[in-house]
């Protein structure tokens, strides 16, 4: 969740995946099996987003022959800031794409999805990168991550129910890594991994400043590690607790946080 038109749900299930979309729209999925039914998955794909679907993913869901989009698939009615119509572990995996920079809450939203997800269970999160080169120059000129978009209070809401109950709430909510990764930490989950999006060629072509940023990235964490200490020393930190800020500047200063336009993170449930 969020299902929206099925763009990654109707090829999953098309591919035999054990799917259950949810969305606080759910009628846009619906609109869009009506739309597609009897398409080939891949061309609806193609045509639903207006990027072709890479090769190897194709081959890998669907071998030599995509099958066509049944018409069926339907999704769950699901506020991602409310309880989740699912009971507990349900899931193996769950995949939030493009959702939680929509949210006012995303501790409640991290919650709901740690709740449902079984202990080790995955959730698989996107959301646009704020940390590639070409947002963090676009920030300081401009105080958001892209020049070409702006956030205010009108043209940020995306859409409305008929009765005007649901608001879907545009990129008003935006989250770094650095936020991400605290969220989660405090709502059940564990970064595992950061996976290669969208190329950003902006920030391919500023790529010498990659050195100012682990400069400053090194300059900041300073202090938190001096914390930290203090904290453990404390008592305030567990005495077991691994300080954070290797892996963290290994993330920072990987190829899918400076050059790549979307931010994918992979989490582990832990805990019961």
């Amino acid at each position: 969740m969020p299902a929206g038109t099925g763009v990654l749900s109707a090829p999953l299930h098309a591919a035999g995946f054990d799917i259950i979309p949810a969305d606080l729209f759910p009628e846009y999925l619906e609109q869009a099996e009506s739309r597609h039914a009897g398409a080939n998955v891949v061309a609806a794909f193609e045509s639903e987003t207006g990027v072709s679907l890479d090769a190897d993913i194709r081959d890998a869901l669907f071998g030599d022959q995509a099958p066509a989009r049944s018409g069926e698939l339907r999704a769950a009615a699901a506020d991602m800031e409310a309880p989740l119509p699912f009971a507990d572990a349900s899931f193996d995996i769950v995949l939030c794409v493009e959702g939680i920079e929509h949210v006012m809450d995303r501790h409640k939203t991290l919650h709901e999805l740690r709740r449902v997800l079984k202990p080790g269970g995955r959730l698989l999160i996107t959301t646009p990168n704020l940390l590639s080169i070409r947002a963090r120059i676009a920030y300081a000129l401009a105080g958001q991550r892209a020049l070409k978009s702006f956030i205010d209070e009108y043209t940020s809401v995306w859409g409305k129910s008929p009765d005007g109950k649901r608001t879907y709430h545009g990129h008003a909510f935006l989250i770094s890594y650095y936020q991400l990764r605290y969220s989660l930490y405090h709502c059940g989950l564990r970064i595992r991994a950061l996976h290669r999006s969208n190329w950003s060629p902006s920030s391919v072509l500023f790529a010498p400043l990659a050195l100012f940023i682990w400069l400053g990235t090194r300059s900041a964490q300073r202090r938190a590690v001096r914390k930290f200490e203090r904290l453990k020393r404390e008592g305030a930190v567990p005495a077991d607790a691994a300080p954070p800020y290797a892996e963290m500047m290994r993330h920072i200063m990987s190829g899918a946080l400076l050059f790549n336009a979307t931010l994918i993170v992979e989490a582990e449930a832990v805990g019961g």
